[in-house]
């Protein structure tokens, strides 16, 4: 099915289309010279060129997605690869993005780049743009709606947000807070960078001296407890999105920790309870969440944790 083709803002360019070709003819009836009479009808030609020629152009012009990023955050710029076989002008619908020129200008037939941004999270297939051309006269503009389908589902995971208080580390500056990322118990194994709420007392000395930046004793580390984390959107968008990125900030301050978690979301194929071990997977898993219908419980993120044997 084609896209219907539509001229933008039409009025103005008619009507002086029309007062040039009416002013012109009453000139060349009042003279009567034959040049006067031809050079109207070129102009005349010429104009309806720059009126219909872009409609022309436009309807055999085609415009591809060849490359996306199969990774996103929302509310971040997502930048995709794109053909045309002709200059236009992209307009971009669903998601919102800047108007960019893309088209065989310097390289026939190489893609050009083009961002778009969506503000929330979720499973990106196509995009809605309306492509221009005002082409060869830039007379009148036309347009025509078309969907565009991407290469690979672009997951947009949402924003990272504050944790929920089960997951926070709470870092007084001093090294001696009692919640610390690394154990301080078990057999020595190395030294590792510093990292927010390791102990002053770990300080690796010798490795410091010798890299120049502080250093602390990596330590073997008990077994951890693992975390489920259970994500609950609302029907309200807007509301989700809080949820979501209060989900996001959760998850990735365990996983930052080396905690196991294991994350239980619901999509669209019903509920799905799975490990995750980098904010990558968790970005996907909640780009793919979705509000249940008859869920059980309020909406929000809860945090539990196993006891060991």
């Amino acid at each position: 099915m084609r896209a219907p083709l539509r001229p933008v803002r039409p009025l103005v360019p008619v009507a002086m289309t029309l007062f040039v070709l009416v002013g012109w003819a009453i000139v060349a009836h009042n003279g009567g010279s034959g040049w006067v009479q031809f050079l109207g009808e070129a102009v005349g030609a010429a104009l309806l060129v720059g009126l219909l020629g872009p409609a022309l152009s436009l309807a055999r012009t085609r415009v591809d997605v060849v490359w996306a990023p199969p990774d996103a955050v929302a509310g971040a710029p997502i930048e995709l690869r794109v053909r045309a076989g002709r200059r236009v002008r992209l307009r971009a619908e669903e998601p919102a993005g800047p108007d960019a020129f893309v088209g065989p200008a310097r390289l026939p037939g190489a893609p050009e780049r083009w961002t778009v941004s969506r503000p929330r999270h979720g499973l990106l297939e196509t995009v809605v743009v309306h492509v221009q051309s005002a082409a060869p006269f830039g007379l009148l503009w036309w347009s025509k709606r078309v969907e565009l389908p991407l290469p690979v589902t672009v997951h947009v995971a949402p924003r990272a947000g504050a944790p929920v208080a089960a997951a926070s580390v709470p870092d007084d500056g001093t090294g001696e807070g009692r919640a610390r990322t690394p154990a301080v118990v078990g057999e020595p194994r190395g030294a590792r960078p510093y990292r927010p709420g390791d102990s002053r007392r770990w300080v690796h000395w010798p490795a410091t001296a010798h890299s120049g930046s502080l250093m602390v004793r990596d330590m073997e580390a008990p077994v951890r407890a693992p975390v489920t984390v259970t994500v609950q959107l609302p029907p309200d968008p807007d509301a989700a999105e809080r949820v979501a990125e209060q989900a996001m900030g959760t998850v990735a301050a365990l996983v930052g920790r080396g905690v196991a978690v294991t994350l239980v979301t619901d999509e669209a194929g019903g509920p799905v309870v799975g490990g995750v071990d980098d904010r990558r997977r968790a970005g996907r898993r909640l780009a793919r969440a979705v509000s249940a219908t008859g869920a059980a419980g309020l909406p929000g993120v809860r945090v539990e944790q196993a006891r060991l044997p």
